[in-house]
């Protein structure tokens, strides 16, 4: 073989190499708080296995309030995980269900996850996400699969919908060319109730319309019908309210990105995009659109849950060696400092009943 072949056989074998990375690395670029140079070899040496909970055991303890979370540590990496409201202290149960973002209410869950089990034939293969409806039995109920990469889910308060973002192109919200897909979902059939890109948008009280819309980080009110998410056009991102029955946005509010509807639902918590170009956790009241930032410094992109009216939850990396991704919490009035609260987890969500 002539020296341009080898070049070009060399180039196939790299590309190729790539590909099969990104399934391994997916769920690293996704919690972007997750550390670069953690060892994966480490993980599996620090954490002993943990026995798949019982039906009995996850019906004890969705008895009462609780959370549901990603496993950040070996061997369970990605699976979800059940614990009282102090976890630290609660008895925790493993699921089987492994995830690379999760969201669950009112006895209705999504999960996405990155098929990494799909074998890649060409560099040019693309490998899809799962996404996966499920109930309180942990069990997938509904499944399909999508082009893109897993990125936000959300269930509604009431179980009704769920909705899910994923990149299809691109793999940070920080990528001035990134693409996103972001579907709604009807839980108890799966039916999809449209992409986003798909709704009327309106803005100034006229129609908007553009060829880059993107949309992201669905949050809905308690009365499920009506919703909030992030919009990008042309380089600025909004807040739209959505409105499902009548297929409508509205654009609200400039530079808010993934919002969080709190549970009493006066406030939304997001990230705000800082002349530094980094992400500040912000909070915003609905009646003065008056804004807080909170006492996290770092730059956090998530899409937070809220703990409580008054506490929010977010995942970013560990200041200490070995430096895991765990789960912090912050006052929502500006005071205080953040804390861990759930070590060596991600994808946090709070379920009140």
């Amino acid at each position: 073989m002539g020296r341009q072949g080898r070049q070009k056989v060399f180039v196939w074998v790299l590309l190729g190499c790539m590909v099969l990375a990104v399934g391994y690395t997916s769920r690293v670029i996704l919690q972007t708080a997750a550390s670069p140079d953690r060892d994966p070899s480490q993980v599996q040496r620090q954490e002993a296995p943990q026995p798949i909970a019982r039906p009995e055991e996850l019906e004890a303890i969705q008895k009462g309030p609780h959370l549901v979370f990603l496993h950040e540590a070996g061997p369970h990496y990605g699976q979800v995980t059940l614990a009282g409201f102090e976890p630290e202290l609660s008895h925790g149960a493993q699921t089987a269900l492994g995830c690379d973002r999760v969201h669950y209410a009112a006895s209705n869950g999504i999960c996405l996850v990155y098929d990494t089990s799909i074998p890649v034939r060409n560099p040019l293969e693309t490998i899809p996400t799962w996404v996966r409806l499920f109930g309180p039995d942990f069990k997938p109920r509904h499944e399909f699969t999508v082009e893109g990469i897993p990125s936000r889910a959300r269930v509604s308060p009431d179980g009704k919908y769920a909705a899910y973002t994923v990149f299809v192109s691109g793999h940070s919200y920080a990528d001035a060319n990134m693409s996103t897909a972001t579907v709604l979902l009807e839980t108890a059939t799966g039916r999809s109730l449209g992409n986003l890109e798909e709704f009327d948008v309106w803005k100034d009280g006229r129609l908007y319309e553009a060829l880059d819309l993107n949309f992201w980080g669905v949050t809905f009110a308690q009365e499920s019908n009506r919703f909030y998410a992030t919009l990008r056009s042309y380089g600025t991102t909004y807040l739209v309210q959505g409105d499902i029955a009548a297929r409508r946005l509205t654009v609200l509010r400039e530079n808010v990105e993934c919002p969080s509807l709190s549970p009493d639902g006066t406030r939304l918590a997001f990230k705000k995009l800082t002349p530094a170009g980094t992400w500040q956790i912000t909070i915003l009241d609905l009646r003065t659109m008056q804004e807080t930032p909170l006492a996290e410094k770092e730059s956090i992109d998530d899409q937070v849950e809220w703990l409580d009216n008054e506490r929010v939850l977010y995942q970013k990396q560990e200041d200490d060696p070995p430096r895991w991704v765990s789960v912090f919490v912050v006052p929502a009035d500006g005071s205080g400092q953040p804390e861990v609260f759930i070590p060596k987890a991600t994808s946090p969500a709070v379920v009140r009943n």
